[in-house]
């Protein structure tokens, strides 16, 4: 099976890019999709990617889910492993990545594990044991930690581009968002307790509280859940405010915005799809 590494960087960090490179081997490529703000930053792009498994999209704009949605929709490979410009790869772990997809032909989508540095905190509370995702609760997966089988998903799936870094409203959810529209077209998605991937532990307590961050708490909560949404973001608010983490009336202000403007946007951006 081929592998497709899809890497999104932009402006300066494309220099971090050939740090996450391996030795040439035959089953593994890498896609980097760039964004970049002008043409002086392509003056950037390191002597490295001229390497016959490195595939370049330089694009100029913004938005992490463009981005990625870029990469996807040049992958060529069996599996498509979603990456970023501050991780570490060995062999070992994309090893893994296939023999999981070889073993596992029903899996369409394959969630694993994020490993951190040995001085560091687990990044997250990660399930035990193997299992669909749907029947895991209290499990968020991150984009890095997602390997896809290309042909159950491209075409079908896509990164929804109000959502995420760089979008105009929204900072974070779109992983959330992109496996609903998995389960909604029918694919199987399953979590595998292996680590494929390493990055530094980072504490994002601080910033979940930014009129970015609860207005996509809102816009997640109403893409996923419909109408129950606006009382799911007053209990938040309640007891957000019960922990003394933030004040009511911000609580309220920006989630339920979030709310709104995914509802809004919902049958316009799927039509612009």
């Amino acid at each position: 099976m081929k592998l497709n590494i899809l890497i999104s960087t932009h402006n300066n960090k494309v220099v971090n890019i050939p740090s996450l490179f391996l030795p040439y081997r035959e089953d593994v490529s890498y896609i980097v999709s760039y964004q970049y703000d002008n043409e002086e930053s392509l003056a950037l792009i390191p002597k490295e990617f001229k390497r016959d498994d490195v595939t370049f999209l330089p694009m100029q704009g913004l938005g992490l889910c463009k981005n990625r949605n870029n990469a996807l929709r040049h992958a060529d490979g069996d599996i498509a492993l979603i990456s970023d410009d501050d991780v570490r790869y060995t062999n070992q772990y994309l090893d893994k990545v296939i023999e999981v997809f070889e073993q596992n032909l029903e899996t369409d989508v394959a969630l694993f594990k994020i490993k951190t540095q040995d001085d560091e905190p687990p990044m997250k509370r990660y399930p035990l044991s193997q299992g669909r995702y749907k029947e895991l609760k209290g499990y968020y997966p991150s984009s890095v930690e997602m390997a896809l089988r290309v042909s159950s998903v491209k075409g079908k799936v896509f990164f929804d581009e109000r959502f995420g870094l760089g979008s105009e409203f929204l900072n974070s959810g779109e992983e959330e968002v992109f496996i609903k529209d998995c389960l909604k077209n029918s694919l199987r998605v399953d979590f595998y307790p292996y680590y494929i991937v390493e990055h530094p532990y980072q504490s994002t307590g601080k910033n979940l509280y930014l009129p970015k961050s609860l207005r996509s708490r809102g816009a997640v909560s109403s893409y996923l859940h419909g109408f129950s949404a606006g009382l799911r973001m007053i209990k938040f608010s309640i007891f957000t405010v019960l922990r003394g983490r933030s004040n009511i009336f911000t609580l309220l202000k920006h989630t339920i915005w979030g709310v709104l403007y995914e509802r809004r946007t919902r049958k316009k951006y799927k039509n612009y799809e």
